[in-house]
């Protein structure tokens, strides 16, 4: 069975050399995992993308925070009951988190270690806001190859947006075939992708081809 964070708080120090900052973060976002290891390692990520936010507020023109010491301090993983069965039924390898609208899901350059799956609501890439992801879709191409990062930002479309993250890995030795149906979903995601940014060349090769013919006609209008 899954666990859930519960109102875990986390002490984050920067390491750099006679840096000052040291604070508390209390994480209350809605992550799930697998085993306990799962949710902690999610929430530590998520501590450290904050602190990471607050202390560039303060000393980014100095330094970064490099490697910064992070403990958990208060709050517990607790174990999901059976009562969900929509959550329980989740293979291993799986951590389900939800956003608000608009904020991120992964970002670009971020390294990739999981696909994604929206399970409710919807998700975009800013670049692109109507390439849609809705309920089934998967995102996260980078991931089936090693060590890549991610190549764009994903936001959420609407609050209370549920999105699974799949390790390939540990999904295909316990759920193979649903590893397929997601590496199909995603290799099908990528082919639209590159889809729309042919269309979007194209257009932009006929606009580049007709500024000639138009400046062309000016000046034969012009001589007139």
């Amino acid at each position: 069975m899954p666990y859930r964070l519960n109102k875990g708080v986390f002490d984050v120090r920067c390491r750099y050399p006679h840096c000052p900052f040291h604070d508390q973060l209390e994480i209350d976002q809605n992550i799930m995992g697998m085993t306990e290891g799962d949710v902690r390692s999610e929430a530590l990520k998520m501590a450290r993308d904050q602190a990471m936010v607050k202390h560039d507020s303060i000393y980014g023109r100095r330094h970064g925070l490099e490697n910064p010491e992070i403990r958990m301090i208060g709050g517990s993983c607790q174990l999901v009951g059976t009562n969900n069965a929509a959550v329980t039924a989740t293979p291993l390898g799986v951590i389900i988190r939800q956003y608000a609208k608009g904020e991120p899901i992964v970002r670009r350059g971020e390294e990739a270690t999981s696909l994604c799956q929206v399970l409710k609501g919807y998700a975009y890439p800013p670049m692109n806001k109507g390439h849609r992801y809705g309920v089934g879709d998967c995102f996260g191409a980078a991931a089936l190859l090693p060590n890549h990062s991610r190549l764009t930002d994903i936001v959420a479309g609407n609050d209370a947006t549920e999105i699974a993250f799949y390790r390939l890995a540990d999904l295909k030795e316990k759920e193979p075939a649903q590893a397929s149906r997601l590496v199909t979903n995603v290799m099908e995601d990528t082919l639209r992708v590159m889809e729309d940014l042919g269309r979007a060349v194209d257009r932009l090769r006929k606009e580049v081809d007709a500024r000639p013919a138009r400046r062309s006609l000016r000046r034969v209008t012009g001589s007139r």
